[in-house]
C-alpha cells in the first residue's frame, strides 16, 4: 500500500497548489424594474473581458439572489439576462475583491423604448429529452479535440481510455452533425475532431433504427452524443501526424485527414505501433454502430447487428506484445434535392502478437481437489478487410428505403504451444501434457439489410417492410502433436500426431413486416411478422498419418459432418402509450421455431418443434424534464447453438475435452431492470441508480467428469433440477466537489452477483460468483494549472463452490487511477498516469498481488498556434507491469499472469494541421 502513497501525495500536493490563488465572491438580487419581483432562475454569466470566454454561471434563486466566486487574476465582464428582458452587463476589474451588485433591475422588452438585442450566450439548455451545450462557452486548449471539450462540460466524464459517461449513462455512439463518422468507434470523431470546430455538443438517448422509423418503441436506448460543427468548419481540411520512437524497439506512427465540403465529408487515417496502440480509441463490446454494421444469425435463427468493437482490431486487451497496421477510409455525402444519404468506410487491420500465459487452477470436486499448473505461449497473425456501405433513399415524402452492405474478408495463423502438469490435493502427480497446435484459418462474410418505410396521411400509421441476410464462409486447417502421461498405476503415454480440416458454411435469411397504427393521440398500436431461416454445414476432420507419413486415416471420434438447419415464424402484436409523462410498451411475441440437425457420418436424424411466448415491456417516467425512470421486463427463449448440440468430441487439448449434447432442449431466461437518472443544471448534479436480476430456467451450462487420470470431460446438458441467477446493482452521484477551484466529485457503490449450479462428478455444485466496492473520484478540467483526475475503488470479490467449501477464493481488492497535468510557462506541460492494483490472498490462492504503473511524460508546444507538439514520456517507469486475473468458470477456480508491456521511453511529436475556409492554422 506504499506505492499508493506516490499519486496520493501527486494529488494533494496539486491541491495545495490551488489554493494559491485568490478569490472573491460576487452577490446581487434580480428583479423585474417594474414591480421589484425576484426574477427566479435569471443567468448569471462570467466571462473574461478580453475574449468573451465563459468561466462561471448560475442561476438567481426564487428571491432573485445569486451570488458567485471569481478568481482575481484578470478583469471579467458580468452578465444577467433572462427571457423577454434586457440584458445587465458590469466590467469587473483585477483585484475588485469581493463586489456586491445590489438590485438589478431588468426591464421587460414591451417596456424598453429602443429594441434590445440579448447577446449572451446560454451555455446549457435542456431541450425535451436533449441536453445541448454551447462550446464556444467552455475553454479549451489550442488545437484541441473534441475529447477535450468533452472533458469541461458540466456531467460528461471521459476516462484514459477515452470511454464517454454521460449523466452516469456510458455513451455509446458519436454522431457528427447527425451521422455516423466511420461507423462504431467514438473516439474516431472525440479524437480527430478539432474542438474549435464545434457548435453545439447534444446528449440523448437514441432510439433505434427500427423504433425510429416505425413508431413502435422497442425500449432500446443509446445513450449518443451528437457533435454539430460550424458553418465555416464544413469546408477545408485539417488532420493530424504523430510519430514516436523508443527504447526496446517501440515505435507510434499515426495519421489521420479529413476534408469537408459541405454536407461532404472524407476521412482517412493510418496506424503503425507495438506498443498497444492498434487504433484510434476505445471500443464498447456492444455497439450498434450503424455504418459499420456487422450482421449474425445465430444457430438458433436469431438475428443480431453489431459494430466491430471487441476484437483485436479495435481494442487491446493488454495480452502480449502486439504490432498493429490499421488504416480506414470514409466517405459521407447527401445526394439530390432529396437529401439521400450515403455512407461508406473501408478498413484494413494486421496484428501480430504474442501471448504467453501462465495459470494456476483449482476444481473442487466431491472427494476432494484437483490442481493444475499451466504454460502456453501463442504466436497469432490475424488480418481482415472490411467494406462497409448505406444508402437512405427518400423516395418521397413518405416512403423511405435504408440499403445497408457489408463484406469481411480475414485470414489467422497461428502457433500455440502448451504445458500442462496436474496434481491431487496431497500434490501428487496426476498427469502432464506437452502440445502444439497450428492452424490456419480464412473467413469470409458479407452482410445485406433493407428496410422500406411507408408512412401514411394519418400520423402514426406506417407499414415497414425488411429483408436481411448474412453469408459467411469459413475454413481452415492444422496440426495437432500432443503428448500425455497419465500416472494412474503404471504410467500411460498418449501421443497424438494428426492433422484437422475444418469447414463451417452458413445461409441465414429473415424477412419481416410490421404494420401501426394508432389508436388515438397518445395510444398506438402494431402487429408484425417475420420469418427465418438458417442453415449451417459444418464439418470438423481429423485424420491420423499412415505408415509412408501421410495424413489419411480419418479418426472417426474426433470428426464430424453435420447441419443444423433452423425455420422460425413469429407473431408480434404490441400496444403503446405516450404522454409527456410516460412512454410505455408492451410486445407479444409467439414463436415457432423448427430444428432439424443431421449427422451425416453416422446418418442420423433429429428434427424437433417448440413453440414459445416471449413478452417485452417497456416503461419511462419521466419525473421532470431531467429526472426519469425505467423499467423493462424480458422473456426470452434460449434455443441451442451448433457447437452445444454436435456430438463431437475436442481432443485439441487432451486433458480437456469438450462434448456436444444433441438432445438439448431451449432455455427460459427472464430479465428485469430498472434505471433511474436526474441533472440538476444549476447546481451541476447528476444522480443515477440501477440494477438488473436474471432468472434462467432449464439453463444449457457444462458438466464436467474428471477421471482419476486427471482427464476434465466437460458435456452440455440442461440443468432442471435449479434456477441459474445473476444480477447487479450499481449507484452513483456527480457533484461540485470544491467549486470555487471547479473540482468535481463522483461517488458509487456497485455489486454483481452469479448464482448457477453444474453437476461435477455426478454430484451437484452450486458455482458463486459475488463482487461488491465503492468507488470515489475527483477531477479538475479547466486547462488552468492543473488539471487531474483521481478515482479509488475498494471491493470485495468472492467465489465459491459448493463442493469443498473450505477452499473457495474470496479476499479484498483496490484499484486506484490517477491522471494529471500541469501547465507551466513556455507552452511546456507535465503530464501523468498512475495505476495501482492490490488483490489480497485467498484460500485458494496464498499470495498477495500488487501492481503501480506510473507513467509520467513532459512536453513543449512550438510555432505561434501552438500546433506543433515534442514530448518524451517513459512508460511504466518502476517497471511493474505483469498481467494478471483471477476468475471462475464451471466451477474452476483460476489464476493467470500473462506477459504484457512494461517500461520503455518514448520520443513522440505531433502536428495538427488545418485549412479551414481557404485559411491555414
Amino acid at each position: 500500500m506504499k506505492k499508493l502513497a506516490i499519486p496520493l501525495v501527486i494529488v494533494l500536493t496539486f491541491l495545495c497548489a490551488l489554493g494559491g490563488h485568490a478569490q472573491s465572491k460576487i452577490g446581487g438580487k434580480v428583479v423585474d424594474d417594474t414591480d421589484k419581483t425576484g426574477l427566479h432562475n435569471a443567468t448569471v454569466m462570467l466571462l473574461q473581458a478580453k475574449d468573451s470566454i465563459l468561466v462561471d454561471f448560475s442561476r438567481a434563486d426564487e428571491a432573485g439572489r445569486f451570488s458567485m466566486t471569481k478568481p482575481d487574476s484578470e478583469d471579467y465582464l458580468l452578465m444577467i439576462s433572462y427571457p423577454k428582458y434586457g440584458s445587465f452587463s458590469q466590467l469587473l476589474e483585477k483585484g475588485a475583491g469581493n463586489v456586491d451588485i445590489g438590485e438589478v433591475g431588468l426591464t421587460g422588452v414591451a417596456n424598453l423604448i429602443e429594441e434590445v438585442m440579448i447577446t449572451g450566450r446560454i451555455p446549457v439548455v435542456i431541450k425535451g429529452d436533449t441536453i445541448e451545450y454551447d462550446a464556444g462557452s467552455f475553454t479549451t486548449e489550442k488545437n484541441a479535440k473534441v475529447e477535450d471539450l468533452l472533458k469541461v462540460l458540466p456531467g460528461i466524464t471521459v476516462d484514459a481510455s477515452g470511454k464517454i459517461t454521460a449523466q452516469g449513462k456510458t455513451v455509446e455512439k458519436v454522431l457528427v452533425d447527425g451521422e455516423e463518422f466511420f461507423g462504431d468507434d467514438p473516439t474516431l470523431v472525440t479524437r480527430n475532431l478539432r474542438s474549435d470546430m464545434v457548435d453545439k455538443v447534444q446528449v440523448y438517448e437514441k432510439k433505434s433504427d427500427i423504433a425510429e422509423r416505425t413508431g413502435v418503441d422497442d425500449g432500446e436506448r443509446i445513450q449518443t452524443i451528437n457533435v454539430t460543427l460550424k458553418e465555416d468548419a464544413k469546408n477545408g481540411m485539417f488532420g493530424k501526424l504523430e510519430g514516436g520512437v523508443g527504447t526496446d524497439d517501440f515505435y507510434l506512427g499515426k495519421a489521420a485527414v479529413n476534408k469537408f465540403r459541405g454536407s461532404q465529408k472524407i476521412a482517412a487515417y493510418g496506424i503503425a505501433a507495438n506498443d498497444g496502440t492498434v487504433s484510434l480509441g476505445w471500443q464498447d463490446e456492444e455497439k450498434f454502430g450503424l455504418s459499420d454494421d456487422q450482421m449474425e444469425v445465430s444457430d438458433d435463427g436469431n438475428m443480431y447487428f453489431f459494430g466491430s468493437g471487441g476484437d483485436e482490431f479495435s481494442y487491446w486487451n493488454g495480452r502480449g506484445r502486439p504490432q498493429a497496421l490499421n488504416t480506414g477510409l470514409s466517405f459521407m455525402d447527401k445526394l439530390g434535392k432529396k437529401g439521400n444519404k450515403i455512407n461508406l468506410n473501408y478498413k484494413f487491420g494486421r496484428i501480430e502478437n504474442n501471448e504467453i500465459n501462465e495459470g494456476l487452477s483449482q476444481q473442487n470436486l466431491p472427494n476432494g481437489t484437483f490442481n493444475q499448473s499451466s504454460l502456453s505461449n501463442s504466436n497469432v497473425t490475424n488480418q481482415r478487410h472490411r467494406f462497409n456501405g448505406r444508402y437512405d433513399w427518400n423516395i418521397d415524402s413518405l416512403s423511405t428505403l435504408m440499403l445497408k452492405v457489408s463484406g469481411t474478408s480475414g485470414r489467422r495463423e497461428a502457433h500455440d504451444y502448451g504445458e500442462a502438469f496436474s496434481t491431487n490435493a496431497d500434490n501428487q502427480p496426476i498427469n502432464d501434457n506437452i502440445r502444439e497446435l497450428s492452424t490456419d484459418a480464412k473467413n469470409s462474410n458479407i452482410t445485406y439489410d433493407g428496410l422500406f418505410t411507408r408512412k401514411f396521411n394519418k400520423v402514426g400509421r406506417s407499414l415497414s417492410i425488411r429483408l436481411a441476410g448474412n453469408i459467411s464462409d469459413d475454413n481452415g486447417e492444422g496440426f495437432l502433436n500432443s503428448v500425455t502421461n497419465q500416472y494412474i498405476g503404471d504410467t500411460i503415454r498418449t501421443v497424438i500426431d494428426q492433422f484437422k480440416e475444418m469447414s463451417r458454411k452458413s445461409n441465414n435469411l429473415q424477412t419481416s413486416a410490421t404494420y401501426t397504427e394508432p389508436l388515438s393521440e397518445r395510444w398506438r398500436t402494431s402487429i408484425g411478422y417475420a420469418y427465418n431461416n438458417s442453415k449451417t454445414h459444418s464439418i470438423n476432420n481429423s485424420f491420423n498419418a499412415n505408415a509412408d507419413g501421410v495424413y489419411n486415416e480419418l479418426d472417426a471420434e474426433f470428426s464430424n459432418d453435420f447441419d443444423f438447419n433452423t425455420v422460425r415464424n413469429s407473431g408480434d402484436l404490441s400496444v403503446g402509450y405516450k404522454s409527456e409523462k410516460i412512454e410505455f410498451n408492451l410486445n407479444n411475441n409467439v414463436r415457432h421455431d423448427d430444428l432439424f440437425q443431421r449427422n451425416n457420418y453416422a446418418s442420423e436424424e433429429l428434427d424437433r418443434a417448440f413453440v414459445t411466448y416471449n413478452p417485452r415491456a417497456f416503461i419511462r417516467y419521466n419525473i421532470t424534464k431531467s429526472k426519469r425512470i425505467n423499467l423493462n421486463v424480458n422473456r426470452n427463449n434460449i434455443l441451442p447453438s451448433l457447437m452445444q448440440i454436435q456430438p463431437l468430441r475436442q481432443n485439441e487439448n487432451p486433458l480437456n475435452i469438450v462434448e456436444g449434447n444433441p438432445d438439448l432442449t431451449p432455455a427460459q431466461r427472464n430479465s428485469y431492470s430498472l434505471y433511474y437518472n436526474s441533472w440538476d443544471m444549476l447546481q451541476n448534479r447528476y444522480t443515477y441508480f440501477g440494477g438488473n436480476f436474471n432468472q434462467e430456467y432449464n439453463s444449457i451450462q457444462q458438466n464436467i467428469f474428471v477421471e482419476p487420470s486427471g482427464v476434465r470431460t466437460m458435456r452440455f446438458d440442461n440443468m432442471r433440477e435449479r434456477v441459474n441467477n445473476s444480477g447487479s446493482i450499481w449507484g452513483g452521484v456527480g457533484s461540485n466537489l470544491i467549486k470555487k477551484y471547479k473540482i468535481q466529485g463522483r461517488y458509487g457503490i456497485n455489486a454483481n452477483i452469479t448464482d448457477g449450479y453444474n453437476y461435477q462428478n455426478n454430484e451437484l455444485n452450486r458455482n458463486q460468483n459475488l463482487t461488491y466496492g465503492l468507488s470515489f473520484a475527483a477531477e479538475k478540467n479547466t486547462t488552468k494549472s492543473v488539471d487531474f483526475n483521481f478515482s479509488l475503488n475498494p471491493g470485495w470479490r468472492k467465489m465459491s463452490s459448493s463442493l469443498q467449501p473450505e477452499f473457495n477464493s474470496s479476499g479484498f481488492t483496490m484499484s486506484s487511477n490517477l491522471w494529471f497535468k500541469v501547465f507551466l510557462p513556455l507552452k511546456i506541460q507535465v503530464y501523468g498516469t498512475a495505476a495501482h492494483t492490490y488483490e489480497a490472498a485467498t484460500e485458494a490462492f496464498d499470495e498477495n498481488f500488487t501492481r503501480l504503473i506510473f507513467t509520467p511524460g513532459i512536453s513543449k508546444r512550438f510555432l505561434k498556434n501552438e500546433s506543433l507538439t515534442a514530448e518524451l514520456y517513459v512508460n511504466d517507469v518502476f517497471n511493474q507491469n505483469i498481467g494478471f486475473t483471477r476468475f471462475q468458470q464451471a466451477g474452476m477456480i483460476s489464476q493467470q499472469r500473462y506477459n504484457t508491456i512494461s517500461r520503455y521511453f518514448m520520443f513522440k511529436v505531433s502536428w495538427d494541421f488545418s485549412v479551414m475556409g481557404g485559411v491555414s492554422n
